[in-house]
């Protein structure tokens, strides 16, 4: 869904000194403008590379409002349809006007899987959530004023992956996680092990929505259906008391639609249970 790319007539290079006495240097933007709202070009120094950023704005965005940010893997292929459904929901009162942040995938294997026996390639999870807290956060703070609420969404395979080991592993940065027909089959070193939770209830209170489409098609009702219903099985058993979570199976959703409504049902439960937010 990519759309036309219309560059503004000046170059904004931004200096960003926060953090520097992590990377010993500053981290510079090419900023540009989409339809939805803007897009970066910045380069990583944790990852040595250059990461895409698209972000999109509330319709009445000001720089003395903070602002909820939600973050949404594969931002090439959703961005451009999740940012204006935000817009939309938010006009309506189903949620508070929020920033959409969107990352893309470049290449899945390396950038989004923690650990994982079966993956070689596999192994960079914390160094994408390094880059996050160090890098990528504080700037938006900065630019945005992004408020306390961070919210991670994905959809399916190493996205599921990467939103699951970020509810169950050390990190701390996202108090709402939202995931749609995730494949758990590669994560048993994760799901299964006896202490499972063990760092989760370490944390603060934190918002977790799981669902699958029932008409996902054989390729995901198999082996990577039976994962998350025994994963689920298993939080009703052993979630810890900070966990606020909900399992869905949305009806006569097939692998993509239940990608958009996990979306934004999500977002609706996370600020009526997180904020207590009533339209």
């Amino acid at each position: 869904m990519k759309q036309k790319i219309f560059i503004l007539n000046c170059l904004l290079i931004i200096s960003f000194s926060t953090y520097s006495q992590n990377l010993n240097q500053s981290i510079q933007i090419d900023k540009y403008e989409t339809e939805n709202g803007e897009k970066f070009t910045i380069h990583s120094h944790i990852l040595n590379q250059d990461k895409e950023i698209f972000i999109g704005l509330p319709k009445n965005f000001n720089d003395s409002t903070n602002y909820p940010m939600i973050l949404v893997l594969e931002g090439e292929v959703v961005f451009e349809t999740f940012a204006p459904v935000t817009r939309l929901m938010a006009e309506v009162n189903e949620i508070p006007e929020c920033i959409v942040v969107g990352i893309p995938f470049y290449n899945k294997h390396l950038e989004y899987a923690p650990k994982i026996s079966q993956h070689p390639e596999s192994g960079n999870a914390d160094k994408m959530l390094e880059f996050y807290s160090v890098e990528l956060f504080p700037l938006l703070d900065s630019l945005y004023n992004c408020g306390k609420d961070r919210i991670l969404w994905s959809h399916s395979a190493l996205g599921g992956i990467f939103c699951t080991y970020a509810l169950l592993g050390p990190d701390r940065q996202f108090n709402g996680i939202l995931s749609s027909s995730p494949s758990l089959k590669w994560m048993p070193d994760y799901v299964d092990k006896e202490n499972a939770f063990e760092e989760l209830a370490k944390k603060d209170k934190v918002f977790y929505y799981l669902t699958f489409g029932s008409d996902e098609g054989d390729n995901y009702m198999g082996d990577m259906y039976d994962k998350v219903k025994k994963f689920k099985q298993r939080l009703e058993k052993e979630a810890p008391s900070n966990l606020i979570w909900k399992y869905q199976l949305n009806e006569n959703n097939n692998h993509l639609t239940n990608a958009l409504e996990t979306y934004s049902d999500g977002l609706i439960l996370y600020f009526k249970e997180m904020n207590n937010y009533k339209r």
